[in-house]
């Protein structure tokens, strides 16, 4: 026989299990239906695996992403020194980085954008690239890191003649699914095969 709990009588105790299942079974009105269908049609957290790491950048007035996996550290600008008989408009020459010289190219150029830089823009240097090969480039501002799901990443129109369009790989889509606003993915073997070129 199981105990019943201090100070409460057998008729106290029905009494609390009748109110219980009273709760329980009760109809539930069209706002509390409604908000319990949505929660259980909701998705399940989305994997993972199904987003990518995405560094959002602004260039010559324009938005882009680069892979996450590309860049390998973000600074505040330090002098640039060209290199007699080598720098051009793509590259602009050579900076001590942490204590490492890296070469410097111009973003701007390589995605045949204007130069200036922006209004309010605060420029930054990225180290991109592996361990095998890095580049130091410049953009006007870092918008941050952002996760995007696979599925807001289209393929690029099939006609492409700027310079940019060359580099794209993917397309962002807004939230929304739009097509207005998108930003572009940068292909990492892209960029880094057109600095590669600037060096002659």
């Amino acid at each position: 026989m199981s105990e019943l709990p201090v100070g409460s009588s057998d008729g106290e105790v029905r009494r609390g299990a009748d109110s219980m299942r009273a709760l329980l079974e009760r109809p539930l009105g069209a706002s509390e239906l409604a908000r319990q269908t949505a929660e259980v049609a909701r998705p399940l957290k989305q994997d993972e695996s199904d987003r990518v790491s995405v560094l959002l950048v602004e260039c010559g007035g324009e938005r882009f992403g680069l892979p996450g996996s590309l860049v390998r550290r973000v600074t505040a600008p330090v002098p640039i020194h060209r290199i007699p008989h080598r720098s051009n408009a793509v590259l602009r020459g050579l900076c001590n980085l942490g204590g490492h010289l890296s070469l410097v190219a111009s973003l701007e150029a390589l995605l045949d954008l204007p130069a200036a830089t922006q209004p309010g823009a605060e420029r930054r240097m990225l180290l991109v690239g592996d361990g095998a090969e890095q580049w130091v480039i410049e953009v006007d501002r870092v918008l941050g890191v952002a996760r995007i799901e696979t599925s807001r990443l289209v393929d690029p129109p099939s006609t492409v003649r700027a310079a940019k369009d060359h580099l794209t790989e993917r397309l962002i889509l807004p939230t929304d699914g739009s097509s207005e606003g998108r930003v572009a993915l940068v292909s990492s073997e892209r960029l880094l095969a057109g600095l590669r070129r600037s060096l002659g």
